[in-house]
């Protein structure tokens, strides 16, 4: 081998070394970027039917905007009482499911069941959900949670 062939071949295995480091750092960036952000961005989550009376179901509407392509696994609420009680939230009514590619508003209500303990009063209900989403070849479990949603009882 001359000496402008080996010049030649560790020129070029410079620059692909080179392009495969800066790829696998694009790619380890895009990854802790995806893995650390939310789900649903600018959300904004209200419960419509508030002060909810007799035997109705908790109405909730919800607003925001998609980051990346997930899905939800499981939605269930909390509602902590004035004296700290701990209600959860788990029978939905009615569900509206509205699937949008990530960047889109996503205009959602559900309806949860009044569970018979929930007396009348004040509450502060906070909505998790857990999901699974995905984003070029990562797949990622995330479990975003929102709170301080005044609930009202009569």
């Amino acid at each position: 081998m001359n000496l402008n062939n080996y010049a030649l071949i560790k020129a070029a295995t410079n620059i692909i070394s080179g392009f495969s480091m800066v790829t696998l750092i694009v790619l380890g960036v895009a990854y802790m970027s995806f893995k650390n952000s939310f789900v649903y961005q600018d959300v904004q989550i209200q419960i419509i039917n508030n002060p909810v009376t007799g035997d109705k179901d908790i109405e909730f509407a919800m607003i925001g905007s998609k980051r990346h392509d997930c899905a939800s696994t499981r939605v269930y609420g909390t509602a902590y009482s004035e004296d700290n009680r701990a209600i959860i939230l788990d029978r939905f009514s009615k569900q509206y499911i509205y699937n949008t590619t990530p960047g889109d508003a996503i205009p959602n209500s559900w309806s949860l069941v009044k569970p018979k303990e929930i007396i009348p009063g004040m509450y502060r209900v906070s909505i998790t959900g857990e999901f699974v989403c995905t984003y070029i070849v990562f797949k990622q479990e995330k479990i975003q949670s929102y709170d301080n949603i005044l609930l009202i009882v009569k």
